[in-house]
């Protein structure tokens, strides 16, 4: 089932964890409810799709849905709004940063950046960081209830986080996770200062 022109269903539900473990964890997990669907269809079209059109290169969701028992084997929060279909963990193609033909559109994302923040991108910058930046900006068109920088470093995340829901949650928040460490609340200004040059 197609959530979106880019996003399926099956992507959404896809675990490693819950295959390994099978019977019931599997069973759950393969077979969700069809609020929990609604909800992921509402999070691909309204979220996910537009980030995907925006800018022009694929991106990889590694963890979407999660159902109960999966959720709490590997450790995740009591509230976690993957078990609503709500949220998903993403990571965009590295192609952003290197073809040719998406060089419009880094220079577009580098702009906003410059012009809000007074730096310019740097180096270290990953495309997961263009990924978050957008989303950033785009909070309140894309109905983001929480955008978080995952792990990895300042400006480079391992993902990035992305939650939306139908009118149930609309914190609008942007927030780092740093290992070893809760979570940070960030303006935008501080948020894309992680991925700019200090000197």
């Amino acid at each position: 089932m197609r959530l979106s022109a880019n996003f399926s269903l099956n992507e959404m539900l896809v675990s490693q964890v819950a295959e390994r473990a099978g019977g019931e964890m599997l069973q759950q997990q393969t077979n969700p409810e069809r609020e929990i669907i609604d909800g992921l269809q509402y999070l691909a079209q309204t979220t996910l799709q537009p980030l995907r059109t925006l800018l022009r290169t694929a991106i990889t969701v590694s963890s979407g849905y999660r159902c109960p028992l999966l959720n709490t084997h590997i450790g995740g929060s009591a509230s976690s709004q993957h078990m609503q279909g709500e949220a998903a963990d993403l990571s965009i193609s590295s192609e952003l940063l290197h073809r040719p033909s998406r060089e419009r559109i880094r220079d577009i994302v580098a702009e906003k950046v410059r012009l809000e923040t007074g730096r310019e991108v740097a180096p270290h910058a990953n495309a997961n960081f263009y990924l978050f930046a957008t989303a950033c900006f785009y909070l309140d068109e894309l109905d983001v209830d929480q955008v978080i920088h995952e792990y990895g470093g300042d400006g480079a995340p391992a993902w990035v986080h992305i939650s939306s829901s139908r009118g149930a949650r609309n914190r609008r928040e942007i927030l780092i996770k740093r290992k070893g460490e809760g979570y940070g609340k960030l303006a935008l200004p501080q948020a894309l200062m992680l991925g700019c040059r200090t000197d």
